[in-house]
């Protein structure tokens, strides 16, 4: 009975043996193998009779490793323990691996009689564990080395790992960083929206990803866009979530710097137009829908060229800056004040409950100026005009109300600035007007509209008229004739002065040439030069081309200007003033007494005539200040050895008194009012 048991077991054991995938192999006590099964065959290449009776050594599958194995094999027949190793073996051009399970086999008498040898083909594990180590190595590296921030976190949102960028940028050791939740940190606002986003992916289907701004450890601000990406177990259930961040702290800086330069002004730091805009147009939807009253002021500064050519761009940057810190000073929290350009500024003053609001707020800037300005160590007193519309009294869209606090603007000018106007509708007429007379003064020398009118200048002593003003008038088609006071500014504020002034200066010539060559005593003809002519237009030039081409002689001419002209760009004023001086011209110094007037002035510029303002004529008789005056400009005059023209003469008292005092040349409707060519040429031959 045993024996069938031992042969059924024997069977039982081949069945297995010969049926298996793995390489079973039985060896004897002195390492010869006594079986083999078919795998083994198969795989080592070589037939049964071949392998058995041999020991690894005489007939090798295993290479180099045969003696290894060998040694194997003594050791588990020595010590009756099994063994495991795992070992290459040839198969073909290619190396298969197989985990060797060396059994020992013990006779009836407990001694280890045999071994037996089970080897397990792992070659595709092992491919798979050494793919999945190099795997992890790459991901190790790149985790390792990567220039985002890595790090994940559990279901308690707390960081389970952190890569070392995510260290460096937190300047945190593991301590600090590990087991933590973002708003523990980096805590604040930022760690509250970190932690909120992170629930989102625990509990969301997909990935979120978000911008986040944060301060490390040692305060350095970084801006980071994160990438929350949920890892699912084999269960498809969220067990941790991935965060990836990409660090965009230059990328913000250059988005907020090109913010800033689109919709703030670089050197005050004011809103810009557009800027402006946005919120002024928010300022009216929010105003509509709530009933509130909207104001607009706008603002430039008084006189800003003259500091700006004076004083250098510089220190005219460096004032507008000041501007803009005090305007910001005199307006509420929620108020709007932009730099459109230049020196002019425009508020927007949501949520007013009357116009008188806005013109308190108008009042705390005005108050705001009365203090001195420090630039550049010197003390200027700057004025500011206002112009101001209302929403929705005037008009209920902003490029409108703009147009209507311009319209203002300039009334405020007009009325002497230094104060602030409210738009009106009588003002939209009078701009209506300018617009209109700007448009038909274009093409006034095109249309030959303009004529000269002149205005005879007589001798007190023996009432010969030796010269006049000639003073421009336009023939306009609807209008009629139209007086420089209506249209001379608007010339100067457009540039069309320079092409009338040389329109001007040519007729004067030629008249003072037919008026001189007809044999009587000299006959000079004064004309007006408007500041806008001496900036940049060749003036000198002109000039000399035009006595040129007329054949005047330049004593039959003399140039007014006015005093402050003197104040702007002194150097190359002085010098084109030189160049007339030169040229055989006389300057006059028009209304005299009025502007800036200063011995220095007088002194250092070749001024040949002054011409006392007729304001000074008009009380000349009933007010003994002005009487005062007159005597103290003619005493000036003669000392400087000026000629002197009194202006605005009406009454022979006054003509008496002038020529008491020393003035000998006079006009005025006394002597004339200022008339057409033709009429004037009778006044001449009239002396004759």
């Amino acid at each position: 009975m045993a024996e069938d048991a031992q042969r059924a077991r024997e069977q039982e054991f081949r069945t297995l043996a010969e049926n298996s995938p793995d390489m079973i192999v039985r060896y004897d006590r002195d390492c010869r193998r006594i079986y083999v099964n078919p795998t083994t065959e198969r795989v080592t290449g070589h037939m049964e009779r071949e392998l058995l009776g041999k020991t690894p050594t005489e007939i090798s599958t295993l290479g180099q490793a045969a003696r290894r194995y060998h040694e194997l094999l003594q050791g588990v027949l020595a010590t009756g323990k099994p063994c495991e190793i795992d070992m290459n073996v040839p198969r073909g051009e290619e190396v298969a691996c197989f985990s060797y399970n060396l059994v020992p086999e013990f006779d009836q008498g407990g001694m280890v009689g045999s071994v037996l040898v089970i080897a397990h083909d792992i070659t595709e594990r092992k491919r798979a564990e050494t793919e999945l180590f190099a795997r992890e190595q790459e991901y190790r590296a790149l985790v390792d080395n990567s220039p985002n921030t890595i790090s994940r976190y559990d279901l308690e949102c707390r960081r389970t790992f952190a890569n070392p960028e995510l260290f460096r940028q937190t300047n945190t050791t593991p301590e600090q960083l590990l087991g933590k939740t973002p708003e523990e940190f980096p805590g604040g606002l930022g760690g509250t929206v970190y932690m909120q986003k992170l629930q989102e992916a625990l509990t969301g289907e997909h990935g979120i990803e978000f911008e986040l701004e944060w301060q490390s450890a040692s305060g350095q601000e970084y801006a980071t866009l994160i990438r929350l990406a949920p890892e699912r177990n084999q269960n498809q259930e969220v067990v941790s979530v991935l965060a990836v961040g990409h660090d965009i702290t230059e990328i913000n800086r250059s988005r907020r710097k090109i913010h800033n330069l689109a919709f703030f002004d670089t050197l005050t730091g004011l809103p810009n137009r557009a800027l402006f805009n946005d919120r002024a147009r928010h300022a009216l939807v929010d105003a509509g829908w709530h009933g509130h009253l909207v104001g607009l002021m706008l603002l430039d500064l008084d006189h800003f060229k003259l500091i700006n050519d004076s004083m250098g761009h510089a220190a005219g940057d460096e004032l507008l800056r000041e501007v803009a810190s005090r305007l910001r000073g005199s307006i509420r929290d929620y108020d709007t004040v932009a730099r459109l350009g230049g020196d002019e500024f425009v508020i927007i003053l949501p949520e007013v409950r009357a116009a008188e609001d806005v013109g308190a707020i108008a009042a705390k800037i005005h108050a705001s100026f009365s203090a001195p300005f420090m630039i550049e160590g010197r003390e200027l007193h700057v004025t500011t005009s206002l112009g101001i519309s209302m929403y929705p009294y005037d008009e209920t869209e902003i490029e409108d109300l703009l147009k209507y606090a311009d319209t203002a603007l300039y009334h405020a000018k007009a009325k002497g600035r230094n104060n602030f106007q409210f738009y009106s509708g009588e003002l939209t007429a009078r701009a209506k007007e300018r617009l209109s007379l700007e448009n038909d003064l274009r093409k006034c020398l095109e249309h030959d509209e303009l004529e000269l009118f002149y205005q005879p200048k007589v001798d007190l002593t023996n009432s010969a008229v030796v010269g006049a003003e000639a003073l421009l008038r336009w023939n306009h088609p609807r209008l009629g004739l139209v007086g420089p006071d209506r249209f001379i500014g608007i010339a100067e504020d457009t540039g069309l002065i320079v092409s009338i002034g040389e329109w001007v200066l040519k007729n004067a010539c030629r008249a003072a040439r037919r008026y001189n060559e007809e044999g009587r005593q000299l006959v000079k003809i004064a004309v007006n030069l408007s500041a806008r002519q001496f900036n940049g237009n060749n003036l000198v030039a002109m000039v000399r081309d035009t006595l040129a081409e007329t054949g005047c002689r330049p004593e039959w001419i003399e140039l007014e200007i006015t005093e402050s002209l003197l104040l702007d760009n002194q150097k190359e004023i002085l010098q084109t003033l030189e160049a007339f001086r030169d040229m055989g011209l006389t300057i006059a110094l028009d209304d005299f007494g009025t502007g800036f007037s200063a011995m220095g002035y007088l002194i250092r510029f070749p001024i040949n005539t002054l011409k006392i303002d007729r304001s000074f004529i008009l009380n000349l008789v009933t007010h003994q200040d002005s009487a005062s005056l007159v005597r103290a400009i003619t005493s000036l005059a003669h000392s400087l050895r000026m000629t002197l023209v009194a202006e605005g003469v009406e009454a022979q008292e006054q003509a008496e008194f002038l020529k008491n005092v020393g003035c000998m040349l006079a006009q005025g409707y006394l002597f004339g009012k200022p008339m057409p060519q033709r009429q004037f040429e009778n006044v001449l031959r009239a002396m004759t």
